[in-house]
């Protein structure tokens, strides 16, 4: 079940960026650094590639993807 929430936010005139893109990608974000939803329930929510989001997350320096040591060793299958 999903609902609607309507947030009015006053925007310089000189602003010239995608307000609503950059909105659902900021909270998106937050949702997934707090550990609330997946990274791919993140990016379909930032209405993103997966992708697009990593590269998102990449360029704010936000690791997308922890390993411990033996879970990376068991991933690559090294002894």
């Amino acid at each position: 079940m999903s609902r609607e929430v309507v947030v009015r936010v006053r925007v310089p005139a000189h602003y010239t960026g995608d307000v609503e893109r950059e909105i659902r990608l900021a909270y998106a974000i937050d949702l997934f650094v707090r550990g609330v939803i997946s990274v791919e329930r993140a990016a379909e929510l930032a209405d993103m590639s997966l992708y697009d989001f990593l590269y998102e997350l990449r360029k704010r320096g936000i690791v997308a993807y922890q390993y411990s040591d033996e879970e990376a060793r068991e991933e690559l299958k090294i002894e």
